[in-house]
């Protein structure tokens, strides 16, 4: 009786395994590819939305309207009068729009009163 050498890989076998390893391979990229969009974009956010609060802040009640760029970011206030009452004191309405070069905006809102202007 004669034993077959049956030792090692067939060509096919090893086709096989080398398309499932870059079929896992492609999907890691795509994962940390993806992982890394995300976490660019958040960064753009938190800038984004730092910049709208900084403007915030530093804004003048009688501030009507300004826009600008800072760090790359562009923005624009507006103040609407909500009411005024007879004491010469009006509430107003603060809009900031800030958008980062992607397109991404942050409004902000804020209510505050100042005197009549």
């Amino acid at each position: 009786m004669k034993q077959k050498n049956n030792h090692g890989f067939t060509l096919l076998e090893a086709i096989v395994s080398l398309v499932l390893a870059a079929a896992g391979m492609a999907l890691m990229f795509q994962s940390i590819t993806g992982a890394t969009k995300i976490q660019a974009a958040t960064v753009e956010m938190r800038q984004t939305r730092m910049v709208a609060h900084n403007i915030l802040a530093s804004v003048s009640p009688d501030t009507e309207s300004s826009s600008g760029v800072t760090s790359g970011i562009a923005w624009t206030i507006t103040a609407e009068p909500l009411a005024r009452n007879d004491r010469g004191i009006e509430l107003i309405r603060i809009h900031i729009i800030a958008q980062a070069a992607s397109g991404r905006q942050v409004v902000l809102i804020s209510e505050t009163l100042r005197p009549a202007l």
